[in-house]
């Protein structure tokens, strides 16, 4: 069995007092990180160098002295905040041309939310029940009913507030995962636009048109959108008070919300199936980002959110014993016979060849199938 970290996303049914106590301590954790952020690049103006993590820990103190706000919020979730600063600092200076320098957060983002720690019961963040957690300065807030592991070990719990004003808490735990049992089976798959996925065993996953079933509807109500902005703005009233602003705002959110809902419900289906199904799995590793340059194909690409998908099966793998593998980006699967190995660039040169026949062993491709089998030829040659 293997120990693994997850993950339980339940859904809050707080009460309105929850409500502004969760709304306030999200201000507060952003105000002492951005206030920590600030007297770093203070401090380097004055004497070119960085306050250490003792000197930025027991800056909070006086902190929580000159604002006396903060002492509404949970103590641990303002030291989480730091570490957090901390963790991002550190990150910077190990590798700046991954991370970038810390930035000021800001209220105006998808989603707020602040992380609290379990403390043994002692007044921190803890799981009751089947429905109900523990959060420090809000007591017993109901969720939706989830399903507990029998043992495991409770990390922290984070609460996030979503933009169509939805309340949501990540339970993080360390648990035992059941290996799955063995199929024997093993496949390559051929990343695609017109279907999302197809197998060196001839399988296909037609490809969800999320984005595509409400492009249109979605469209329409930004358009709505756009025009109230434009007209409020001419007039030059405060858009946080005007009522049909925030009502059609939230309309767009709320729409917006239910495609990335149903795109990440059909990822984690579809990355259980396949590693329920195979013991081994070969994918491609594509520039996703590279390719969304080509503004022809960008809006496909989105749609289909290859990255999310793989990440999804490589870390159930990771969790059920499976494996996973991927080719080299450069490795030309489309344009290898399958079968005797031989390289045909000036055959298959476009993507509107679909299928081509092998000169040298005279063999009839289909163009996804053999790129397939190619991809999970190569992965296991390096496995």
């Amino acid at each position: 069995m293997a120990v693994v970290h997850k993950s339980i996303r339940v859904k809050l049914y707080p009460t309105e007092e929850q409500k502004i106590l969760i709304d306030k301590t999200i201000g507060c954790v952003r105000f002492v990180y951005n206030q920590t952020l600030a007297d770093c690049k203070q401090l380097y103006e004055q004497s070119k160098r960085f306050p250490t993590k003792s000197e930025r820990s027991k800056n909070l103190v006086p902190l929580k002295e000159k604002h006396e706000f903060l002492k509404e919020a949970d103590s641990r979730a303002l030291q989480q905040s730091v570490r957090d600063f901390n963790s991002a600092l550190d990150n910077f200076f190990k590798n700046r041309n991954h991370f970038g320098f810390p930035k000021f957060k800001t209220k105006r983002v998808s989603k707020q939310s602040y992380k609290t720690q379990y403390s043994g019961g002692w007044g921190g963040a803890d799981v009751l029940d089947n429905q109900h957690i523990k959060l420090p300065k809000l007591g017993r807030v109901e969720t939706k009913h989830f399903n507990m592991p029998k043992e495991y070990k409770l990390f922290n719990i984070a609460v996030e507030k979503t933009r169509t004003n939805k309340y949501y808490a990540s339970i993080c735990i360390e648990t035992e995962v059941q290996p799955l049992p063995k199929t024997g089976k093993q496949v390559g798959f051929d990343l695609g636009l017109i279907d999302l996925l197809i197998g060196s065993d001839e399988t296909r996953f037609e490809r969800p048109k999320f984005n595509y079933r409400n492009k249109d509807k979605l469209a329409k109500e930004q358009r709505k959108l756009s025009k109230m902005r434009t007209k409020l703005e001419r007039a030059k009233l405060n858009l946080d008070e005007c009522k049909n602003y925030q009502k059609q705002k939230h309309k767009v959110s709320k729409l917006r919300e239910h495609v990335a809902n149903c795109a990440k419900d059909f990822n984690h289906k579809l990355s259980r199936k396949l590693v329920e199904e195979y013991d081994f799995l070969a994918f491609e590793n594509l520039n996703v980002e590279g390719m969304k340059k080509n503004h022809h194909v960008a809006y496909a690409i989105s749609d289909v959110r290859w990255s999310r998908l793989l990440n999804f099966i490589q870390y159930k793998c990771n969790w059920y014993g499976k494996e996973f593998k991927q080719v080299d980006r450069f490795y030309a699967s489309s344009k290898i016979c399958s079968c005797c190995g031989a390289y045909h660039k000036d055959i298959v040169n476009s993507l509107s060849i679909r299928e081509w026949v092998c000169p040298d062993c005279g063999t009839h491709h289909d163009r996804d199938v053999n790129a397939a089998r190619n991809i999970l030829t190569r992965a296991l040659s390096v496995a």
